[in-house]
């Protein structure tokens, strides 16, 4: 693929190798995303046109602080699409349920239909999401990981609540439900908010840096590639 500059090159490099590894590790989750995309070459390809294109605002950015703001951003942006199939493995949802939840997202479409295209942009976001997570942890931001845990929390409450409030044919308890979910959506804003503008950590250096000091082991990252 051609990119826009070797930071951008560099990104998607240490993001194909974050993959690799992941593939290879100890998560059962993150092994079988990761092993999907990268042994199924025309999945690959589509993952790797559209990772491209979701890392470019950070390899727009020169300097540290705007670079870890747009991986934030990104962050976000993923978990939001990764949520409706992990809300339906976490809670073992099938059946009736799960078709009226996807008629919820999806219309009138092919429940079957629907469900092979969910799948499908769940793998995508899913393997760039690992990719975006070893991208944090090469900056060593401390405040990411902290704020970010903290809106996966409160987004994934927010979710539940909105699928159920979605698909229920208790149009009683969904009034209910309707009221929590409100209060849930406005703090998943207020953190929302507070993780878009609080500072990262201090004492590091743009992603460049970070990377070349990673990869010498002066700065290590876990199961950072040795490779260079």
């Amino acid at each position: 693929m051609r990119y826009q500059s070797s930071r951008h090159r560099h990104l998607m490099q240490e993001s194909e190798q974050a993959l690799e590894d992941a593939s290879a590790g100890a998560s059962p989750r993150e092994s079988r995303i990761a092993s999907r995309v990268l042994e199924d070459s025309k999945m690959h390809r589509l993952w790797e046109a559209r990772h491209a294109e979701l890392v470019r605002p950070i390899a727009e950015q020169n300097k540290r602080d705007p670079q870890i703001f747009e991986l934030r951003r990104l962050e976000t942006k993923l978990l939001h699409r990764c949520s409706l199939i992990d809300f339906i493995s976490r809670n073992k949802i099938k059946g009736q349920q799960r078709n009226r939840l996807f008629k919820a997202f999806y219309g009138p479409r092919d429940i079957v239909d629907a469900i092979l295209i969910e799948h499908r942009q769940y793998l995508l976001a899913g393997s760039s999401h690992l990719s975006t997570d070893h991208l944090l942890g090469v900056m060593q931001d401390t405040a990411s990981v902290e704020h970010l845990q903290q809106y996966k929390v409160a987004y994934s409450n927010y979710f539940s609540l909105y699928c159920f409030f979605s698909s229920s044919r208790d149009t009683v308890m969904a009034k209910a439900v309707g009221s929590a979910m409100q209060d849930a959506q406005k703090r998943v804003n207020r953190l929302r908010q507070h993780l878009f503008t609080v500072r990262p950590d201090k004492g590091f250096s743009d992603f460049d840096q970070q990377a070349a000091l990673a990869r010498s082991g002066r700065y290590p990252v876990l199961n950072y590639p040795e490779r260079y």
